[in-house]
């Protein structure tokens, strides 16, 4: 099992990083394959007009998510919305497949807990038709971190284990039962349940 982890915080040290850097190491521990994409501060700025061009961190972006069987995104929020990095890099997703019915889950760290960056990310990518099958919010992380940065809060270490446990069992669960899960997680950011595909 492939599962691509994504972070959309461009700082060396984040705690939206430091979130999928626990995440991968228990995905890792249960048998999955797990790669990190770390190329977002190189895609350019989403241009419709070059689309089909052969850009080469373009394709390997696209490359990295159709090949996932899951996939976790963390990403700050900015200014009451979606960091624009990795909003930039859904957008370069918008003319293909890649996503469409992969279980994603969904994770923002900061001040607040990120509730409007996790609702744009429910939305952007369950209309590019994935299964967002989890989203937490870590409010406060530095007050649950030790001084390198790395997690060490006993609730937010079990809440990072729960939401990868149901990203990766979503990756081999039936498609009924994956999709049901992602109109109750959309649903409570208020987006349409009917945006969710169906299964095959």
């Amino acid at each position: 099992m492939r599962v691509l982890m994504v972070c959309g915080s461009l700082q060396s040290r984040s705690s939206n990083r430091a979130a999928l850097d626990v995440a991968a190491g228990l995905a890792s521990e249960g048998g999955a394959a797990v790669e990190m994409f770390d190329r977002l501060a190189e895609l350019p700025a989403f241009d419709p007009d070059r689309s089909d061009e052969p850009d080469e961190v373009v394709a390997d972006w696209r490359a990295q998510v159709d090949r996932a069987d899951a996939v976790l995104v963390a990403a700050p929020e900015y200014a009451g919305g979606l960091a624009g990095a990795v909003k930039n890099a859904l957008d370069w997703l918008v003319a293909t497949v890649a996503l469409y019915r992969t279980p994603v889950a969904v994770i923002s760290a900061g001040t607040t807990g990120g509730p409007h960056a996790l609702a744009e990310l429910a939305q952007t990518l369950t209309w590019q038709g994935a299964y967002v099958v989890g989203a937490h919010g870590i409010a406060a992380p530095r007050s649950k971190s030790d001084e390198q940065g790395r997690f060490t809060d006993a609730p937010t270490l079990a809440a990072i284990l729960a939401l990868t446990e149901e990203l990766v069992g979503a990756a081999s669960a039936p498609g009924a039962e994956v999709a049901a899960t992602a109109k109750k997680v959309v649903g409570r950011f208020g987006i349409d349940p009917g945006h969710v595909p169906p299964p095959v």
